[in-house]
């Protein structure tokens, strides 16, 4: 049997047209659609579409389509089996691994390094194939198609990287029974997820898309969101006095909605451990009196004054949320957030229904220390730590609150922008606004850890979940994270025009009313750097910097906004003129 990829043209295009799997294999588009979409593609850019007829000695049994581009920036988009069929009629005859072998050679032949795929994990038959031929998963999702790919130069090694990450590294995801992480990502264009590891330590219990995790700390933005929709509505105003509605926790007012989503309303709990999953049900005065395991609620700090953090303040405006509304807040989340979005996978499930514990993630090692069945805690504050989630349903809700801040959507514009302006110490209404251009929070429950942002200027946002919670994987797991998240906002502003970079080189001045400064910008290996002074404590460091426009630039593993005129350039609001 010689197997040959042919060119196609009119000799034999209608003959590849007639071509077809069978009924039962509903993977694969149709050949005219793959040859339209070549056509598109190469009107956008000549040569990387490039479709093959596969033949059998001179019959045609099958179609290719390769995506491949050199060229491109990023390692794993380069070279890509696009499309692969073989004819019903043919199938069961050894054509399909043949031909996968000559596809395999001519991007070997043709200076690819590595190649990847995708398919629907549901296409076992397919599956079977590629495995057969060296491909195995990556661990990531795009577009619901489970992503695979082969090395082709040296040992056949997959490359578990997302975005350029290596994540089961950073976050020490070893083995199918050890900890597991489900990240989602939604670059402009595309929603992508990476899964690895096992959802439940100790079984072979792999992450997927759909698993459940406990969001942690990251309940609170649902709930404000949640709250914020009857802003809308005209039932709640922010800045009233709610004392009255929960008199037997402020004995003076004033108290708002507004000062307790802010942080700055002066109570003590600053957050809540949870309970085991079988303790008996907890209300939300009870959790206040001080009837569980955590101190009664108090007043330790002026009202109004400063920022601080509390949980307490979060599940007092719950309780205030519900007497108002008359609804519970998983109810009020399931009408005013899931159902307009589309959420199938995120609630307040205190505790968690039965028929979402088939596949919901266990935190840390609680199913070998407290209980087998339910690996995870309850927590009755449920604004404060209710939440269950996905990464992908939380990637929906922040690329829903972007729109509602750029131009209103499930939010009003002016509610939108009043939830993400800072009220003190860069927090605005149960969210972090970073940068003056992306929010974020993080969550920690026990045995569970999350980071979310999105940014407020286009549609990209990232959500990482991980069922493991411990001070450095945490602190990992965000910097994860965050790199993530400049990658796609890197990618997304487009490829610079560097011709200006140089003029931008020198040192700059040191304004006295500057916390944190840059001292000098220079370049490296074809990238932009600043050597940065924190004033304050006199720290020196040196960051990479990005492109997230045409003369505005990020801080790589930081928030730090930068944006160059002539002969200055202004940082974080304060300009700094160049000196040489």
């Amino acid at each position: 049997m010689n197997i040959t990829l042919r060119n196609i043209d009119n000799t034999n295009r209608e003959a590849v047209l007639s071509l077809s799997v069978r009924e039962d294999q509903p993977f694969v588009a149709k050949n005219e659609v793959s040859l339209r979409q070549a056509a598109e593609a190469d009107e956008e850019k000549t040569g990387v579409a490039r479709p093959f007829a596969i033949y059998a000695d001179d019959k045609l049994v099958g179609f290719c389509m390769f995506a491949f581009d050199p060229e491109e920036r990023d390692a794993e988009d380069r070279y890509w089996l696009w499309r692969f069929m073989i004819d019903k009629n043919e199938q069961g005859k050894g054509y399909g691994q043949a031909a996968l072998q000559k596809i395999i050679k001519y991007f070997r032949d043709n200076g690819a390094d590595r190649l990847y795929l995708s398919t629907e994990p549901e296409n076992e038959r397919g599956l079977h194939i590629y495995h057969k031929a060296g491909f195995r998963e990556t661990g990531m999702i795009s577009e619901d198609e489970a992503v695979l790919m082969r090395m082709l130069k040296g040992p056949n090694k997959t490359i578990k990287e997302f975005y350029g990450v290596n994540v089961n590294e950073r976050m020490r995801i070893k083995g199918k029974k050890g900890y597991g992480i489900s990240i989602a990502v939604f670059d402009g264009e595309d929603l992508d997820t990476y899964c690895s590891g096992s959802g439940r330590f100790g079984q072979d219990f792999p992450v997927n898309p759909d698993m459940l995790f406990q969001a942690g700390s990251v309940s609170k933005p649902m709930f404000a969101l949640t709250l914020l929709r009857y802003v809308d509505k005209g039932i709640i105003d922010l800045d009233a006095d709610i004392s009255g509605v929960v008199p037997e926790y402020v004995k003076k007012g004033p108290m708002t909605f507004a000062a307790l989503l802010s942080h700055t309303a002066g109570f003590n709990l600053h957050g809540f451990p949870g309970y085991r999953a079988d303790h008996e049900l907890l209300s939300l005065e009870d959790v206040l009196n001080g009837k569980g395991i955590t101190p009664k609620l108090r007043r330790i700090r002026p009202y109004g004054k400063q920022y601080m953090y509390s949980g307490g303040g979060i599940t007092l405006a719950e309780l205030a949320f519900t007497r108002i509304t008359g609804m519970t807040l998983r109810d009020a989340f399931q009408k005013e957030v899931a159902e307009p979005l589309g959420l199938k996978r995120t609630g307040y499930f205190q505790p968690l229904d039965d028929e979402l514990i088939a596949n919901a993630a266990f935190g840390g090692r609680l199913a070998e220390k407290e209980d087998a069945e339910h690996g995870y805690h309850y927590y009755p504050e449920h604004a404060a730590a209710g939440l269950w989630s996905t990464p992908t349903e939380l990637v929906k809700i922040g690329l829903a609150i972007s729109k509602s801040y750029r131009e209103g959507g499930l939010l009003k514009k002016e509610t939108a922008r009043r939830m993400l302006t800072p009220v003190m110490d860069n927090c605005g209404l149960c969210i972090v606004n970073l940068r003056g251009d992306i929010a974020e929070h993080d969550g920690w429950n026990e045995g569970f850890v999350t980071e979310w942002l999105f940014s407020l200027r286009e549609d990209l946002c990232v959500a990482s979940m991980f069922n493991r919670s411990t001070d450095e994987l945490d602190w990992t797991q965000s910097r994860t994270a965050i790199e993530l998240f400049q990658t796609i906002e890197e990618d997304f502003a487009g490829e610079p025009d560097k011709r200006s970079w140089k003029a931008w080189c020198g040192k700059y001045e040191h304004p006295e009313n500057a916390d944190f400064c840059i001292d000098e910008v220079f370049m490296q290996d074809g990238k932009l750097f600043g050597k940065f002074i924190d004033m304050e404590d006199g720290d020196v460091f040196t960051s990479q910097l990005y492109p997230i426009g045409k003369k505005t630039f990020g801080r790589k593993g930081g928030f730090t906004k930068l944006v160059f005129g002539k002969d200055c350039l202004t940082i974080n609001g304060i300009t700094c003129k160049k000196i040489n």
